[in-house]
């Protein structure tokens, strides 16, 4: 197996295991559910980019438009509470 396929193999895994653990633990807030998926994906990338660059790069695009997404969900939390 290929390591880009063990990285999404690995990543899919950790979305399955930590969206239970939170379901279990009673949280709805799906921003925390994105704060969690985001953090796992940022962390899996660097364990994986340290053995082989290109891959890194080639999730970039990825990584700009979680952020953006992160971007939005804060911006919406901070009208929200301002309103």
């Amino acid at each position: 197996m290929r390591l880009a396929e063990r990285y999404v193999l690995s990543y899919a895994l950790a979305i399955i295991l930590s969206g239970l653990f939170l379901m279990i633990i009673g949280i709805r807030e799906i921003e925390i559910y994105y704060a969690v998926y985001l953090i796992e994906f940022l962390v899996s990338l660097e364990l994986v980019a340290s053995f082989r660059r290109s891959l890194g790069r080639d999730l970039r695009p990825i990584v700009i438009v979680f952020f953006l997404g992160f971007a939005y969900t804060v911006a919406q939390r901070i009208l929200q509470i301002l309103s």
